[in-house]
């Protein structure tokens, strides 16, 4: 429990840009006109002053047991990891809890405040300075700094400029101006993340409203006498209509949609290393024939699809992380995506780099849980071993399989992120090597046939489906697995050349 001490020695350690920022996630939605008092006093306060507003905050708020998380989750995700280590907290615990990167999701701070702190994040200072005057030409009013972009938005907020939305009351929130402003400047990628933000919490409103709605709908007396004005399918449509609640798209131009980085392991060798050595497989790892086909299919699918490829082979267990930086390194606010692909061998939860060191997904996955990917899709596809395990011990001709036995599992906890195994986790991953791997190569013929028409989960789900009803020749068989926490539909766009071809 957070004691007087411990609040009073976190305000203090803080910048007064960063109380900006704390004073935006917590009185914003509160009373954003006692925020811009708040705000003139700490800018008014000398350096070494001390401020108690945070304190004041507390005693006020502790009529409620969410005081706590709600300040915690605030500095989680103003990323303020050193400070919350120094006051006795796991930051680890806390990233896992809260989500801090992920700009649609808050558990205890307005979601529409955490979405809008990203947004001020995203912003230049040229680029803010910019906005903010064409803000007050838009508001038609005088913004009383033109260097912070949240002491802005909090006058826009008192001038019922723009509206955070409550759910309590069903509220929807309104950034019309906000995005505007953002079009205006030719600010696109902003505008596009101002309008994902709106809809995610516009959407569950609706859901929300819809299902008290339905439930009141339950208690009216004499439903049939009402619907039989109708004919039957016009009462069919009417109650489809109803009920539908579609999820939102994510943005997909080909033209910008992305980077995919390809990684293929063919050849293997020991580490040297006297401090890896321990990390090595008990067995030598064999050649990955047949990964050339699957590289192959890869490459064609998604440049096809628009990506700019980055295409990396036989790399250690650290240059893969190494890779895999790069990658979300290159990704810019235009685009719409990013897509890594392993093709190695594997243990549960693990990849091997050509050193035969392996390297754990969740790893890889923690850095493309980066800023720049908020609110885009992150497509993780593992060809790979999660096991040694097959359903026959008939040895298979022209197959082979990509794993080892392994003691890790793994998940996906970030937000829109899609992650693909080839099988489920115990198992092998088979894989001809003369035709490629099972899994691959229905992914790229599955993608190639419903790309048009569905989305990538439900491609997914006839890829699963194919995969799984396949046999070796000894009656094998496996199951690939997909963990998603894609929170729209995803659907894939070929470039217009590739349709013409």
């Amino acid at each position: 429990m957070l004691s007087q001490e411990d609040v009073n020695f976190i305000e203090n350690s803080l910048s007064y840009e960063d109380k900006v920022s704390l004073i935006f996630l917590l009185y914003g939605h509160r009373n954003p006109q006692y925020a811009l008092q708040i705000l003139t006093v700490a800018g008014q306060a000398a350096v070494s002053e001390e401020t108690n507003f945070l304190v004041d905050w507390m005693n006020y708020e502790r009529q409620s047991s969410e005081w706590e998380d709600e300040l915690l989750e605030v500095l989680t995700i103003m990323e303020q990891n050193l400070l919350l280590i120094r006051a006795g907290f796991d930051d680890d615990e806390l990233r896992l809890k809260f989500f801090p990167r992920t700009a649609e999701i808050a558990s205890f701070v307005h979601p529409m405040l955490k979405g809008l702190y990203h947004f001020c994040e995203r912003l230049t200072d040229e680029t803010s300075s910019k906005l903010l005057n064409q803000l007050e030409r838009s508001a038609g009013i005088a913004l009383q700094q033109k260097t912070c972009m949240e002491i802005a938005l909090l006058q826009l907020l008192c001038n019922e400029c723009i509206q955070l939305g409550l759910k309590q009351t069903g509220q929807e929130c309104n950034l019309l101006m906000l995005t505007a402003a953002c079009k205006a400047m030719e600010l696109y990628d902003e505008s596009d993340f101002l309008k994902s933000i709106v809809s995610h919490f516009n959407r569950h409103l609706a859901t929300r409203n819809q299902e008290q709605s339905d439930a009141s709908t339950k208690n009216i007396p004499n439903m049939t006498d009402v619907s039989s004005k109708h004919s039957p399918s016009e009462t069919a449509t009417t109650k489809v209509q109803t009920i539908q609640s579609p999820l939102e798209s994510y943005l997909f131009h080909p033209e910008r949609a992305g980077i995919v980085l390809l990684i293929n392991q063919f050849t293997f060798y020991r580490e040297t290393n006297p401090e890896l050595i321990e990390l090595l497989p008990v067995r030598p790892l064999k050649d990955r024939k047949g990964t050339e086909v699957d590289k192959n299919s890869l490459v064609n699918l998604f440049t096809e699809f628009g990506y700019e490829l980055i295409l990396e082979e036989n790399i250690t267990h650290h240059q893969i992380l190494q890779a895999v930086q790069h990658a979300v390194q290159r990704i810019k606010p235009a685009h719409c995506s990013l897509v890594v692909c392993l093709l190695s061998h594997g243990q549960e939860g693990k990849v091997f780099g050509s050193n035969s060191i392996p390297v754990e997904v969740k790893a890889i996955q923690q850095l493309m849980a980066n800023e720049r990917l908020t609110g885009k899709p992150k497509l993780l596809i593992v060809q790979a071993c999660q096991g040694a395990d097959l359903q026959s011990a008939v040895p298979i001709p022209n197959h082979e399989h990509d794993g080892l036995d392994g003691d890790e599992r793994t998940a996906s906890v970030f937000m829109d992120f899609l992650v693909a195994w080839s099988t489920v986790p115990g198992f092998a991953s088979i894989r001809h090597i003369e035709k490629g791997s099972w899994f691959i190569q229905e992914l790229c013929t599955k993608l190639c046939q419903l790309y048009e028409s569905e989305h990538i989960m439900d491609i997914l789900t006839a890829v699963i489906n194919d995969v799984a009803s396949k046999r070796g020749y000894g009656n094998e068989c496996m199951v690939p697995i997909v963990q998603s926490t894609l929170s729209k539909k995803l659907y894939l766009h070929r470039i217009a050349s590739a349709r013409r071809t």
